[in-house]
């Protein structure tokens, strides 16, 4: 019987992940085959790195840091390759039996993880990444951000049909949120195409037309943006917290968290040039490089 060397190299990845596994009492992990992402308008790349001004929420899924590709149309057209969790999964286990299922919606908040991942427990997923939360920060207003209480019951929602739904062994990775008064701080170096300072856009959240008048109202005060920013980092502990909790619990899934998003001291380039909200490509890859690199699956 021969074996290529490729084969070889899938076989002892899932004998290293069975000796890990057996290590910690949990069911073996199962190699990422399977990778479904739960998401908002951050997963969907939308307005990464094409614009369309008839659809100010366009779609550049090819530049997701989740779920992101690079064939031969993206070569030829010259799009960024963001070296995305699906490309990385692809070169460390192989293209057998690969499946990339992008759950995420733009506009998506807490409200939704429950139909997201009952999408992900659909698709048999060995593999849940979990980037979900940023729209209930970025509220019209202030008083709209929901409580501690709602979002964790939305997001314990969601964990619970992981829980009960994936195939064991499988893994969830939750990325906590980025730090969206980054972005506010950021404001005076930003414009939309060359030519517009993004914070005159910004201002149009005074009319509901741009989102998250709760951070970069101009209406704020520094006080407001500062109660924001609490909120963002208590919805970060809360699902922090969840995943410590699950992952203690229940000996069939694995769960890992990472705080490296909201870490993360963006630039300019790496904030849409058309938007002025959404990463840019730039910042996609660089969302791809960094969760990967503190994610469950970095050393393979």
């Amino acid at each position: 019987m021969r074996i290529s060397l490729n084969g070889l190299g899938v076989i002892l990845v899932a004998a290293v992940l069975f000796i890990a596994a057996t290590a910690s009492a949990k069911d073996p992990q199962r190699v990422p085959k399977r990778l479904s992402s739960v998401g908002d308008s951050i997963t969907e790349a939308i307005n990464a790195e094409e614009y369309n001004i008839f659809n100010l929420e366009n779609p550049n899924h090819w530049a997701s840091w989740a779920n992101g590709y690079h064939g031969f149309w993206e070569w030829l057209f010259g799009r960024t390759d963001v070296d995305s969790h699906n490309q990385r999964i692809t070169d460390a286990f192989g293209r057998r039996s690969r499946r990339n299922y992008m759950e995420a919606l733009s506009g998506a908040d807490s409200f939704d993880l429950a139909q997201q991942t009952a999408q992900s427990v659909g698709h048999s997923a060995d593999y849940v990444t979990w980037f979900m939360g940023h729209n209930d920060v970025c509220q019209n207003s202030i008083p709209e951000i929901p409580d501690d209480a709602t979002f964790e019951a939305n997001s314990r929602a969601g964990l619970e049909n992981l829980r009960t739904g994936l195939p064991n062994g499988a893994t969830v990775y939750v990325v906590g949120l980025v730090d969206v008064y980054k972005l506010w701080e950021l404001g005076d170096d930003l414009d939309s195409l060359g030519i517009i300072p993004c914070k005159w856009i910004w201002a149009t959240t005074l009319l509901n037309m741009f989102p998250c008048g709760s951070m970069v109202s101009p209406a704020n005060s520094e006080a407001d943006r500062q109660y924001t920013r609490s909120r963002n980092i208590a919805f970060n502990n809360i699902l922090q917290s969840l995943v410590a909790e699950y992952n203690a619990a229940d000996s069939h899934h694995y769960y890992v968290y990472t705080n490296e998003a909201f870490e993360a001291q963006f630039v300019p380039s790496e904030v849409s040039g058309f938007d002025c909200f959404h990463p840019s490509a730039d910042g996609q890859t660089r969302l791809a490089a960094e969760s990967w690199a503190d994610g469950p699956f970095a050393g393979y």
